[in-house]
């Protein structure tokens, strides 16, 4: 994921595509490996280059009703500007003007953290796991007695308007 500008004169653009692993801070929520694809355009524009492509990440993610590992493709448009000098525009990312190499390595960890959804489930219609015994209920029921109200919140039941709890 590292980009080579040395030979990108003023005003041209070239073709990237880039493929590999990237590891991402420790979670519960997702897995910290993720095999990253991408396809873009870098354009130099007066020493400042912008990269412009679009990025799908393969993320393992564990669900948050039944904790069950599944992977999900999240795709996003990625935008980035880089440059060699040092500036007060904190959209701007830094690259060492001595090597003249962009690595994507970081910008891409921060735009898939932005995209991450708010909560990973593995179906829309996940049943969670039994608050009584922990059985998966995805996997059939457990046969626990799951209508059971906690005295201590019994007295609650009235300011429900519906009777049936």
């Amino acid at each position: 994921m590292n980009i080579n500008v040395d030979s990108l004169n003023n005003g041209f653009s070239k073709d990237v595509e880039f493929n590999g692993n990237i590891t991402l801070p420790e979670s519960l929520v997702y897995h910290k490996d993720v095999y990253v694809q991408g396809k873009g355009t870098i354009t130099n524009s007066y020493g400042k280059y912008t990269f412009k492509g679009n990025v799908v990440a393969k993320v393992t993610f564990n669900c948050n009703c039944c904790l069950k590992q599944f992977d999900e493709e999240i795709s996003f448009n990625m935008l980035e500007v880089f440059s060699k000098d040092m500036t007060d525009d904190d959209e701007i990312w830094l690259f060492s003007s001595k090597d003249n190499i962009i690595t994507l390595e970081e910008p891409i960890k921060t735009n898939i953290l932005l995209n991450l959804p708010m909560k990973s489930l593995c179906s829309e219609n996940c049943k969670g796991l039994c608050r009584i015994c922990g059985h998966n209920l995805n996997d059939g029921d457990c046969g626990c007695d799951r209508d059971f109200i906690d005295p201590r919140f019994e007295k609650f039941l009235h300011l429900f308007n519906n009777k049936e709890v």
